[in-house]
């Protein structure tokens, strides 16, 4: 019974451990994807538009996504931000979870149009 209730709680424990580091990839990319959509909108973002912008995608990730898609989100905005404007735009679309990628859809930093 006790080898049991020690299973349990380590992987209780492991989830904890890789969604603490989902949540850590997710505030870096997240940063990365704001600053590539200020880049491609031709916008000098100001810090509270970044941090407005962080906090959106890192909710929509975090909070809206589940914790089954949240590191292939994180990937997927990685692979996204290495990308020309043109191509960027195209690529931030996430099929297996299209909640992951809301804040996509949200208006542009500044009145910035999205090309």
């Amino acid at each position: 019974m006790t080898a049991m209730l020690s299973i349990g709680v380590m992987g209780s424990a492991c989830e904890r451990t890789q969604e603490t580091i989902d949540d850590l990839d997710s505030r870096i990319t997240c940063r990365d994807y704001c600053n590539k959509k200020a880049d491609c909108e031709q916008h000098d973002a100001s810090r509270d538009e970044l941090d407005a912008c962080v906090s959106d995608c890192r909710s929509a990730i975090e909070d809206d996504c589940g914790n089954e898609h949240q590191a292939a989100a994180n990937d997927k905005i990685a692979e996204c931000v290495d990308q020309s404007c043109t191509e960027f735009w195209a690529c931030m679309v996430f099929d297996a979870a299209p909640e992951c990628f809301a804040f996509v859809g949200e208006s542009t930093m500044a009145g910035g149009a999205k090309p």
